[in-house]
């Protein structure tokens, strides 16, 4: 059940060749999308820049060819993002410069961007405060840092912006769908970049909490050379002949009761054969929103909005190690948790001070989320001062770089005014 709130909240799909936004408010029952049909809900790639340094949406037409230029003739203040999201991922910073290029970086260009296409927005932005994820094909550390410092621009708060992945996001529009739709495998069926792929949201109820994961199972080309010299008409059936084959693997030894098909590549007036085994027992939804849809929810669970916590969704993010240490708290030696497993790499951080008693090192302990074996991970102190028992303050910095990798800063606080600090430091990274 969805509870009320005041708060705006945005599901962002940033693709290459368009832009979504889903929004959630007090003002509407479900999560929905900006545009009045699933056209006009595809905002476009580009944008533009006149003389007067006003910017606008762009669907790239007019002749640009570059990504990133500056147009010629009448208008020489003008300048041009073709593809915006695909130049901030393949192309270095533009910086200010005397020969009158483009002076903006990755951050600005995307906060520009960004604003634009939640112009519509407007007036549901008075009064509210903003909670925003966005959601990309797959995520690095540096996409994430981008649409951070982007967000941040438009005056999101950091605590309120989250990332994910396309998998993350069909996984919670999924779940957020009525149950019986996901009680047995889902799948989903997209057209990317001339290949067609059929993906399995497979959800392991063996374990508590269940665990949820997307897996991508069949694959098919459809480039010219598969099509060679067939013409129009022989080309239609292949391409039923090569989804019907493609569905069959999806469906091979698994019980599919739904499949989603993203996008407008498969058309009933090709896919005849297909479709009718596609929708032979089994129910098929096609649209265009799902991943915006999917992590506006996400937003949305992480708000607190919507019940979880019954399912993990064990993506390629997704930490599957709980990491801790033992300390003495009030006397009593315990177990401190300080990374919990389940969460997104790029969201697990934590900072905490601790007192040494007599210890030259550190000793984490990572502990999988299914039955395992604890691992003791000992990090050194080499060159620490020598103080007497309770008498060194140590500040932890922890953070991943990777869902296996984790990274460690330690600083040597000192004891207050007894004994200053060294100004040492030590790091190490840990490899699950």
């Amino acid at each position: 059940m969805i509870q009320a709130t005041n708060e705006l909240i945005l599901g962002i799909e940033l693709n290459p060749d368009y832009t979504q936004v889903t929004y959630y408010h007090q003002s509407v029952r479900e999560p929905m999308t900006l545009g009045e049909d699933e056209s006009s809900q595809l905002i476009p790639a580009g944008m533009r820049q006149d003389a007067n340094g006003i910017w606008s949406l762009w669907d790239g037409t007019a002749g640009f060819s570059e990504n990133i230029q500056q147009t010629q003739g009448a208008d020489m203040d003008e300048h041009s993002v073709k593809r915006v999201w695909e130049s901030i991922l393949q192309s270095e910073s533009e910086k200010t410069g005397e020969d009158g290029q483009l002076s903006t970086d990755k951050d600005e260009l995307l906060a520009i961007y960004l604003q634009l296409c939640l112009a519509d927005l407007k007036l549901l932005t008075a009064n509210t405060t903003l909670s925003v994820m966005v959601t990309v094909k797959s995520l690095t550390e540096v996409q994430n840092q981008i649409i951070v410092n982007a967000l941040q621009r438009l005056g999101v708060d950091r605590k309120k912006i989250y990332v994910q992945d396309y998998p993350s996001s069909f996984y919670y529009y999924v779940v957020n769908q009525k149950k019986e739709l996901w009680m047995q495998d889902v799948a989903l069926l997209t057209y990317e970049k001339g290949d067609m792929i059929g993906y399995v949201l497979h959800i392991d109820r063996s374990t508590k909490p269940a665990i949820a994961r997307v897996t991508e199972v069949a694959r098919q080309p459809m480039t010219d050379e598969v099509r060679a010299d067939r013409s129009d008409e022989d080309w239609q059936r292949e391409k039923d002949r090569l989804f019907f084959e493609l569905l069959k693997k999806v469906f091979e030894r698994r019980t599919v009761a739904v499949s989603y098909l993203l996008g407008d590549y498969f058309d009933k007036s090709w896919a005849k054969r297909s479709i009718q085994f596609l929708c032979s027992g089994r129910r098929a939804y096609q649209g265009m929103n799902l991943y915006s849809k999917g992590a506006c929810y996400a937003a949305m669970e992480r708000m607190g909005l919507l019940g979880g916590g019954e399912i993990l969704f064990g993506g390629g993010d997704m930490l599957e190690r709980n990491l801790g240490m033992e300390m003495c708290i009030r006397g009593k030696e315990s177990f401190y948790p300080l990374i919990n497993a389940g969460v997104n790499w790029y969201e697990a951080h934590q900072v905490c001070e601790f007192i040494l008693h007599g210890e030259r090192e550190i000793r984490l302990i990572s502990q999988p989320m299914t039955p395992g074996t604890p691992i003791i991970h000992s990090m050194r102190l080499p060159g620490l001062p020598k103080r007497p028992d309770r008498a060194t303050r140590l500040r932890m910095t922890i953070y991943f770089t990777s869902a296996v990798c984790c990274h460690i800063d330690v600083e040597d606080l000192g004891f207050g005014g007894l004994y200053k600090s060294s100004q040492m430091t030590w790091s190490r990274d840990i490899r699950f």
